[in-house]
């Protein structure tokens, strides 16, 4: 698969991976359907990607804390109209709010991470899938956490999700064999983003590698023509 002309949509695309993601994917000449909460971030990363001469991209502002059916429903009529199909789903938005105690989370808190981290990668990936079911090949990537890591202590609603996350990757991979949709849960390893040092304060931040290394191999995994073997890629290995 080549990119040129496919549309990618990724959420979170303001955050780091997603912003790093979004230009490489430009780069390579995708139609990029950009979706985050921060209107602000959408409008200064759709400025960097013309900025270098390449193709405006789709902004989607939405806060998927609060979207539900008919926002999704929407989002898909949308880019049916504008783009006619949909080549690929990249999961990358998160919510984290720190780590703390488990009895000492807030009940909203952890509803709101629950919902942005597993009721609306559900929700859309089924609102897309019609469209991605519709291609001769297409891919429906979640971003994924060493749970050995994030099931510790003090990782709370975070850690929790991701579990179910990597539950509902194995359930998409099973019911979607028999499809030409790929499926696939990606471990992004460690890279510099404000989700990081939000995470590991003692930590330098210069210490560790860009978004922009998780970024390519997550395209490449895209482009490949046989992915690896497991419902679940590490791409640090």
């Amino acid at each position: 698969m080549v990119l040129k002309n496919k549309t990618l949509l990724i959420t979170g695309a303001a955050g780091g991976l997603g912003a790093a993601l979004a230009l490489q994917c430009a780069q390579n000449g995708a139609n990029i359907i950009l979706l985050d909460k921060n209107r602000r971030g959408l409008t200064a990363l759709s400025d960097r990607i013309t900025g270098n001469g390449l193709a405006a991209p789709g902004l989607y502002p939405m806060d998927l804390a609060g979207a539900g059916i008919d926002d999704f429903s929407s989002l898909v009529e949308t880019i049916k109209v504008e783009h006619g199909s949909l080549n690929a789903l990249i999961h990358c938005a998160v919510d984290f709010e720190g780590l703390q105690p488990l009895d000492q989370i807030k009940p909203l808190s952890w509803l709101k991470s629950m919902q942005v981290n597993v009721n609306a990668p559900w929700l859309l990936s089924c609102a897309c899938l019609p469209l991605l079911k519709q291609e001769e090949r297409s891919h429906l990537f979640f971003l994924l956490d060493d749970l050995d890591k994030v099931s510790g202590a003090y990782w709370g609603a975070y850690g929790t999700s991701k579990a179910a996350l990597t539950g509902l990757v194995k359930q998409f991979v099973e019911s979607l064999s028999n499809t030409k949709v790929i499926v696939r849960g990606i471990i992004p390893g460690v890279m510099r983003t404000a989700f990081r040092a939000s995470a590991y304060h003692a930590e330098n931040p210069l210490n560790q590698p860009g978004p922009e290394i998780a970024a390519r191999k997550i395209i490449d995994l895209v482009l490949a023509d046989k992915l690896p073997r497991g419902v679940i890629v590490n791409i640090t290995d």
